[in-house]
């Protein structure tokens, strides 16, 4: 049974798991960390469980205010020091804090729209959003600013205004007068694939999102006011899918074809591909993490250790992400729990095939030790007689 090396990471998930709201995590000419990547034919790829969980501590790293900036020997509790340098090592934070410094040092009029866009990037992920916004200030007519812009919205829960960006975003991208063909030397399938989850995937997030904040204002505006009953809650629909088997019911391993055409390309690697890449710009969105375990245990592959992957998800969204009273989450983690656990029937060694040929040549094996056995005492027994 394939066992995925999740042993290695618990520590590191234990210190950053403080759940807050979501921090994106957006293209940087320095930084592939948040990308998911596509093959030769331009179809995404997803990222192996244990590379896609390690980009994502990354992340969430890097976004923890309470983060040191310099790496901290876990045993010791002390700075684990270069030895070519002699000073320590940065962190994930640190690393992402000295790249502000940096571009700071540069005066704000000399920098590139590029410059600028990349400098917003670092802050949205250093969880300074205000700090973000503000060094897109003047940059609102691109492509690279409007959906910068946009994830800021997001981060912020301003999804209105992530929407009214986003529309901006892919309007330029679209612009057939300026075709849009690198962005921080993003291009071809890598770019195609970008731009098609602002179209498709992440337009659809914002908007379920977006629809979800009105319904609560006007639950809100009611008197006496009213909320909306969290422990009713699902992931988000992002594909419609609803993960049952033929007969309706939950059954990892065992999604309904009907439910399975739903997915981009009918099956499950693009839809990995998509929520990976929508979790690494939203890192700390317990709900789509939460569809990402779905989907690991819809597709259910035992080698891949499918099962082991959304037991740990749904692990961390109950404890961490503290959706222990979403009664959904609850019971499908129950379910796909007991079958993770479950340690797969070693088959039988394969009998060795019958037939009278090898019966015979057993059993004249056997006879030819016995005549040679019995000749030598004959012999012996005449030697000694002598």
């Amino acid at each position: 049974m394939v066992r995925l090396a999740f042993a290695a990471l618990g520590a590191g998930l234990l210190a950053v798991l403080v759940a807050a709201d979501g921090r994106a995590s957006l293209h940087h000419p320095e930084d592939q960390t948040g990308v998911v990547g596509v093959d030769d034919a331009g179809a995404p790829e997803p990222f192996p469980f244990d590379e896609f969980r390690r980009r994502r501590v990354i992340t969430r790293n890097a976004s923890n205010a309470d983060w040191p900036l310099e790496q901290i020997d876990p045993k010791t509790k002390e700075k684990v020091i270069d030895p070519n340098t002699g000073k320590p090592y940065l962190s994930d934070r640190g690393v992402l804090d000295a790249r502000i410094k940096k571009a700071l040092a540069k005066p704000e009029k000399a920098r590139t729209p590029e410059e600028k866009a990349a400098l917003a990037v670092d802050y949205l992920r250093f969880s300074r959003p205000d700090d973000a916004e503000g060094a897109l200030k003047g940059q609102r007519s691109d492509f690279l600013a409007n959906v910068t812009l946009a994830h800021i919205a997001a981060t912020q829960g301003q999804w209105a205004r992530a929407y009214e960006f986003l529309d901006i975003a892919n309007e330029e991208a679209a612009n057939k007068r300026k075709p849009l063909t690198a962005v921080h030397g993003m291009s071809g399938a890598k770019l195609a694939w970008q731009l098609k989850m602002n179209r498709g995937p992440l337009l659809k997030l914002v908007k379920l999102r977006m629809a979800e904040a009105r319904e609560e204002a006007a639950l809100k505006a009611k008197k006496p006011p009213e909320k909306r009953p969290v422990e009713d809650e699902l992931p988000d629909r992002i594909f419609d899918v609803n993960f049952v088997n033929d007969a309706g019911q939950y059954e990892p391993g065992k999604l309904a074809a009907a439910e399975k055409a739903k997915f981009p390309g009918g099956d499950f690697t693009e839809a990995l591909a998509t929520v990976q890449q929508l979790v690494l710009w939203f890192p700390n969105d317990v709900r789509l993490y939460w569809l990402l375990g779905e989907l690991y245990a819809a597709r259910g592959d035992v080698e891949r250790g499918d099962l082991q992957a959304a037991k740990a998800i749904m692990d961390e969204c109950v404890e961490s992400g503290r959706f222990s009273n979403r009664k959904a989450l609850m019971q499908h983690r129950d379910v796909v729990t007991k079958l993770a656990n479950v340690e797969p029937v070693e088959e039988p060694p394969a009998a060795l095939p019958f037939s009278w040929r090898t019966v015979r040549i057993y059993f004249g094996v056997i006879g030819a030790i016995v005549l040679y056995a019995l000749g030598r005492k004959i012999w012996k027994a005449t030697r000694g007689g002598k």
